[in-house]
């Protein structure tokens, strides 16, 4: 007990040394927990915190450890709390000998469960107040019943007067560190989608080069050779059976050409019938002129995850797919390739994986194949890991998504040149 108010004081001056080097309030608060001890012995100590301009509440406590703690992870509202009485300032305190059948503390939605668990008997129930407004309530309890009297309800309340403002200050920090990440997360996200954006302009026209080219040295190459024919055919005014077969095979040919270039361009595959399929129609073109021959194998167990996602997004997705895959086709000479599709409630995973001769290792920050999958990648939220598929060599390429909704993130990617390339790479 408290003998003299030179005593209270010493003891005010340790909880203030107590607080020293802390710069997280729920550290800060079990450090002091000691202190306050010596001058109220208890089983159970917490402080609540308000939120939000009063509205929601979070709970530091230390001693016996119960579910309050966790209301850091979700911020409940302030009328759930047991003490919201002391809280919206209603009562200035409160006292009690046995909280268990204390009924301000029990009422619809209160989080009361604690007090029970934790058999929290004797309560003592302080506001603290900074800046002239309650900031929280101290909250001191015992498991023995009728433990604590007046007296020690206004050394609690001297206490609370003391650790409220640094507290409140140890709160602020935090919040505002909370911002500056939030602002310096915002603020990458922005320059990853520039970047990607150009980046990916740069891919497309690559691209529509490329196609200009296959249009020019092959298709259009087929097609001269058959207008040739048709005006031999026509100069001679007849035509026998083997010459047409031979017109028709090339019309064929071209048509084929055709249809691989457009869906080069549009995934339809993908619009009709899903990633799934899209990949293993892929996998199956990419290989079926392979010498040697590579086996393939797609193994799903995503239970249709995929179907949870955006249009774009899977756009992305399969572009990755694909670029795996045409990378092992044409440059590691592999025996087989294996695509396998997993998920799990928040996130769907698709690992390409082949047995050839591997790749050396590459810089994402660099323009290529590689580096337009690790953009496609960052620009819809997902990871991409790319590695060795096992100690003899091979590749393997994984990509994590986010299940859930949208995946790129909202409000950067609604407007400008970021939306324009990413829609329109989804078409290449």
């Amino acid at each position: 007990m408290i003998r003299h108010n030179g005593e209270l004081f010493d003891r005010m001056l340790a909880i203030s040394r107590a607080f020293a080097g802390h710069i997280e309030a729920g550290a800060a608060f079990r450090a002091t927990a000691t202190e306050i001890f010596k001058l109220l012995p208890h089983d159970h100590i917490d402080v609540a915190v308000l939120l939000n301009g009063g509205q929601s509440h979070i709970c530091y406590e230390t001693g016996y450890q119960t579910s309050w703690s966790e209301l850091a992870l979700s911020p409940p509202p302030v009328e759930r709390s047991p003490v919201r009485a002391v809280l919206r300032g209603e009562v200035p305190s409160l006292l009690s000998d046995d909280a268990l059948g204390d009924e301000r503390f029990h009422f619809t939605g209160a989080i009361d469960e604690p007090i029970f668990t934790a058999r929290l008997r004797s309560r003592i129930v302080v506001p603290m107040r900074a800046r002239g407004e309650i900031i929280g309530a101290l909250n001191i309890s015992r498991h023995e019943p009728g433990c604590y009297t007046p007296a020690d309800l206004e050394i609690a309340q001297h206490c609370a007067e003391f650790i409220a403002p640094y507290i409140f200050a140890l709160i602020q920090s935090e919040e505002a560190r909370r911002a500056m990440m939030a602002e310096s997360d915002a603020r990458n996200r922005e320059e990853i989608l520039r970047v990607g954006a150009s980046r990916l302009t740069e891919g497309m026209e690559q691209e529509r080069r490329r196609i200009a080219m296959d249009l020019h040295d092959q298709t259009l190459a087929d097609l001269a050779r058959v207008v040739r024919q048709v005006s031999a055919l026509h100069r001679d005014g007849m035509a026998g059976v083997s010459q047409l077969a031979d017109l028709e095979r090339e019309i064929v040919n071209c048509l084929t050409e055709l249809r691989h270039i457009v869906d080069d361009m549009r995934p339809s595959v993908l619009e009709l019938f899903g990633l799934r399929d899209a990949i293993e129609a892929h996998l199956n073109r990419s290989v079926s002129r392979a010498t040697p021959s590579i086996a393939v194998r797609i193994h799903d167990t995503s239970e249709g995850a995929a179907e949870m996602l955006p249009e774009r997004t899977l756009t992305a997705i399969y572009r990755i797919a694909q670029e795996a895959i045409n990378n092992a086709v044409k440059h590691a000479v592999p025996r087989r390739i294996e695509v396998r599709m997993d998920s799990t409630p928040s996130l769907l995973k698709i690992v390409v994986t082949d047995d050839g001769a591997g790749c050396a290792p590459a810089d994402p920050q660099v323009n290529g194949g590689i580096g337009h999958m690790h953009t496609r990648a960052a620009l819809i939220g997902a990871q991409l890991h790319i590695g060795r598929s096992s100690r003899k060599g091979g590749t393997r390429v994984a990509i994590e998504v986010p299940l859930g909704g949208e995946t790129i993130p909202p409000g950067v990617l609604s407007q400008g040149a970021a939306v324009r390339a990413v829609n329109a790479a989804g078409r290449l």
